[in-house]
């Protein structure tokens, strides 16, 4: 495209002086055989080249389905005009328009040829070819004109897929979503192209949550798609839709790149690691790899059964070559938190390389296999814990004594275990400490327990039982959270001292401030330490309760 040096001033001087900034391949000459197509919500730039002596340029362009239409055109000719003329010859901006505006190329810091024309939107413009027609005196030399045309619509479409990097060899989900006025728009039957160079291969897209994004009928169709070559691959989506003035044509148009992994995995095997007696002890996940660039990795496994997921990683170093990686999953960590029996998918398998700077994926692989376990397959631990606890409180005078713990325990072989667990508060606030010995028989035993602290009176619930040992016959285990009691409140617990809400072993003007600001408020069932005629409100005559309490630290009687 040539540019004369008063152009290429003027381009200069339209970029300092407006902030015009290009950002779209240019298309330019003077004439085409049809309107190049704007597409929409992204402007497009399109060029007319002016040689001596013409006195007038046509750039023609396509519209479809477009609600705005703006413009705005850089002429660098003295004495020009525009107007606009809509399909079918018919002239939407004459010349004079107050639509359009213009600044003359003298009124920026160089005094330059021609001008700027912005042109405000035209509303609802016509499908079919425009074309912007500026009007001149005889050029004096060749320069040439420029317009950046937006088209603005409702409707809106675009691909979505996880990473415009991608391996060969790797599953991904690509989507299309479609969207009026950024509202998804479903039941429609868009199609993705998609190759090598070029998009030349299309699939039916569904909106059927098999894909990208697990959901049906939110507006994104999707397919699955394995990129089995290395090289830039073009992505192309076209949808039809439907709307009340008849169907508009969208399309959105990505570029994605595929390359050869650092990692490759050339065989899974899948192996039932066998205890005594020939129960299994856990699943085994092994895997060959061929390691194409040396470094350290990290290796991810999901097993998935009845809804949930259960991952084992591995992080290691890999030498050039072939390796070996095996993780596992055992058969205490399958029963708490899968199930025991039935079908366990290898949901994925996951390689990130570890760099200095990021994480980077070296192999992804979806759906590598199965496991099936019937229910007498799995090892029985000799002691098994669960995460389930069921909390009572235990009620004295109306009020919160102490909390009954109860909590399941198996063990293979019958005998004397020793438990012990932690009470903490929301915070992590310590309540007690629990330490027990039981006689526990062989199968799943409840194991009860009782929490009785002061502390209760000063910190509000829920309560946490946490890091539960058990150990006996020469094993033990371990489990980090069992459960949470009810959100039980302070106020509740059984009162050292009545009155003393403040729990400093007095009564006294603090409590009783403690007390006002409470007031109205519904006490609490069961019990409320704060409502001392216990008519079901905090009010005036609680306070009044409380001043016959008032009583001194260390000589307040101490209730039994």
């Amino acid at each position: 495209m040539p540019h004369s040096s008063s152009v290429r001033r003027f381009l200069a001087a339209i970029k300092v002086g407006l902030g015009f900034f290009l950002c779209s391949a240019l298309a330019a000459g003077t004439s085409f055989a049809q309107g190049i197509p704007i597409p929409v919500n992204q402007p497009q730039v399109l060029t007319g080249d002016i040689t001596p002596g013409m006195t007038n340029l046509d750039i023609p362009f396509a519209v479809s389905g477009a609600d705005g239409l703006s413009m705005e055109v850089i002429a660098p000719v003295n004495g020009v005009t525009l107007s606009l003329v809509g399909p079918g010859g018919h002239v939407v901006v004459p010349v004079g328009d107050p639509r359009v505006h213009f600044t003359p190329g003298s009124a920026l810091p160089n005094s330059l040829p021609g001008g700027v024309f912005m042109v405000d939107e035209v509303a609802a413009p016509a499908d079919g070819n425009w074309i912007i027609r500026l009007a001149f005196p005889g050029a004096p030399q060749k320069t040439v004109a420029m317009a950046t045309i937006t088209a603005r619509s409702r409707y809106q479409v675009g691909i979505v897929i996880e990473r415009t990097t991608l391996l060969v060899g790797e599953d991904v989900s690509i989507g299309i979503i479609v969207l009026d006025n950024g509202t998804p728009i479903t039941g429609l039957s868009p199609t993705l192209s998609i190759g090598l160079g070029a998009p030349t291969t299309p699939f039916a897209a569904r909106d059927d949550g098999a894909g990208l994004d697990g959901l049906a009928n939110d507006g994104v169709y999707s397919i699955a798609y394995t990129f089995g070559s290395a090289g830039t691959y073009q992505i192309q989506g076209d949808v039809v839709i439907p709307t009340a003035t008849g169907n508009v044509v969208r399309q959105a148009t990505l570029a994605v790149a595929a390359i050869p992994p650092a990692l490759d995995v050339t065989t899974v095997v899948l192996n039932k690691v066998l205890g005594s007696g020939g129960c299994v002890t856990a699943l085994q996940v092994g895997l060959t790899e061929n390691v194409q660039r040396a470094g350290n990795y990290v290796t991810r496994v999901q097993l998935g059964a009845n809804g949930k997921t259960l991952d084992a990683r591995k992080s290691q170093p890999l030498a050039l070559g072939t390796a070996q990686t095996t993780l596992q999953f055992t058969a205490a960590d399958l029963k708490q938190k899968l199930a025991a029996s039935g079908t366990f998918n290898v949901n994925l398998i996951e390689t990130l390389e570890v760099t200095s700077q990021e994480f980077l994926l070296a192999y992804r692989r979806r759906d590598a296999g199965s496991f099936e376990l019937t229910p007498t397959e799995l090892c029985t631990a000799s002691i098994g814990v669960e995460e389930q606890l069921t909390v009572t409180p235990v009620l004295k005078a109306g009020f919160i004594d102490s909390l009954n713990l109860a909590f399941p325990v198996t063990v293979r072989t019958a005998g004397s275990y020793q438990i012990s667990l932690k009470m903490v508060g929301p915070g992590g606030e310590d309540i007690g400490l629990i330490n027990a010995s039981r006689a526990l028989a062989a199968g799943r035993n409840i194991v009860t327990a009782n929490v009785s602290s002061p502390n209760f009176r000063s910190v509000d619930g829920p309560y946490r039982a946490i890091s539960l040992l058990v150990f006996g016959g020469g094993s033990s285990a371990r489990l980090s959270t069992l459960g949470a009691t009810p959100a039980y409140l302070r106020w509740q617990f059984y009162p050292a001292i009545t009155g003393d809400l403040t729990n400093d072993g007095a009564v006294d003007a603090a409590d009783e401030a403690l007390l006002t600001s409470f007031r109205g408020q519904k006490s609490l069932v069961p019990g409320d330490r704060r409502d001392f005629n216990k008519d079901g409100v905090i009010d005036i005559r609680d306070i009044r309760e409380l001043q016959k309490h008032r009583c001194a630290a260390g000589v307040c009687p101490v209730n039994p």
